[in-house]
């Protein structure tokens, strides 16, 4: 099976996987949890396709990591009802291993808004302070984990 193609039974099954890894590292009740990246991951490949240098992939990776708060190259959202956490991960075939926690922030006051891109959907977190996240889902295609996260963040 491809990733553009996940049948609901997986989506659910994988729902599963996903707050059973991170469940113990959270206080209170997780409402949805999904993989995001930094942006320019279409940029990085096409720097490395015309071979244009270690430099200017450098760059696009510094700034997409900018971008993105500091976050790591792949990161957990996990929403529970008072806050908003942010995990390096690892996956595998039989689940997910949560790392560490690289941030979590109060849900109070941030706005959410997102932006479906050709290949991945674009969260963009606002918060209360003026500090701003851009991040990208995931994955290409369909990441119905992610989108679970995103449609929490904005309700």
């Amino acid at each position: 099976m491809g990733r553009f193609d996940i049948t609901p039974e997986l989506a659910e099954e994988w729902r599963g996987k996903y707050r059973d890894s991170v469940e113990p590292h959270v206080d209170g009740e997780v409402l949805a949890v999904g993989a995001f990246r930094p942006t320019g991951a279409g940029t990085k490949m096409a720097i490395s396709k015309l071979q244009v240098g270690a430099l200017a992939y450098g760059a696009a990776h510094k700034l997409g990591k900018s971008k993105a708060g500091g976050l790591p190259g792949q990161f957990m959202l996990a929403v529970t009802p008072d806050k908003l956490y942010a995990f390096k991960y690892k996956p595998g075939r039989s689940g997910i291993k949560v790392k560490e926690e690289s941030a979590s922030w109060d849900r109070a006051g941030i706005k959410a808004t997102a932006d479906d891109r050709q290949t991945t959907t674009r969260l963009t977190l606002e918060f209360p302070d003026g500090e701003k996240i851009v991040c990208d889902q995931e994955g290409l295609g369909d990441n119905p984990w992610a989108d679970d996260v995103i449609r929490e963040l904005q309700s």
